[in-house]
C-alpha cells in the first residue's frame, strides 16, 4: 500500500513540476534593467542567495547540489552584473560570503511579482469551490513538503 502511494505521488510530480515549468517559469519575461546574458542556473543561485541572505559558496554549491569550481563561473557573472557581493569570512580566510546587492535584491522582487502573477493568471479561472479547495491542499502540500526535506520555513 505505502509503495503504490509513493509510486502515485511520484507519478504526480513527474506532471506537476513541468506543468509549472512550461506555464509559469518559461514564460516569465526578463525586465530591462536585468542582464541578457546570465544562465538560468545564475537567475537560481541569485534566488537561493536571495532567500538565505548571505551563505558561504560551499553551501550554495551543496543547496544547488553544484559542484564549488563549477559554481564560481556562475557567481562570477552575478557580481559582474553587480547583482551579488562576495567578502571573505573574517574567522576563516578560505571561506566566501556571498550576499545580495541591491540590483540583485530589485530583480529577484520583480521575478516574484512576475510568477504570482502568472500564477494569479493561471488560476484565475477556476470557481471558487476549486480555489477553496486548492487553497486548502496546498497549504497541506507545503508544511509536508517542508516537513520531508528537513527545512524549517513558514
Amino acid at each position: 500500500m505505502r509503495d503504490e502511494k509513493l509510486h502515485e505521488l511520484t507519478e504526480h510530480f513527474t506532471v506537476i513540476i513541468p506543468l509549472l515549468q512550461r506555464q509559469i517559469f518559461d514564460k516569465m519575461v526578463l525586465p530591462d534593467f536585468a542582464p541578457k546574458r546570465i544562465p538560468p542556473a545564475s537567475y537560481r543561485v541569485l534566488m537561493l542567495v536571495d532567500e538565505l541572505g548571505s551563505a558561504i559558496v560551499s553551501e550554495l554549491s551543496a543547496r544547488m547540489n553544484i559542484t564549488r569550481s563549477n559554481m564560481t563561473p556562475l557567481l562570477d557573472k552575478l557580481e559582474k552584473h553587480e547583482l551579488i557581493r562576495r567578502r571573505p569570512c573574517e574567522q576563516d580566510r578560505r571561506n566566501v560570503f556571498v550576499e545580495i546587492a541591491p540590483a540583485g535584491e530589485a530583480l529577484c522582487r520583480y521575478y516574484q511579482k512576475q510568477m504570482a502573477q502568472r500564477f494569479k493568471d493561471m488560476l484565475g479561472g477556476l470557481e471558487d469551490d476549486d480555489l477553496y479547495q486548492l487553497s486548502h491542499h496546498m497549504g497541506r502540500f507545503k508544511s509536508i513538503l517542508i516537513k520531508a526535506s528537513g527545512e524549517s520555513r513558514s
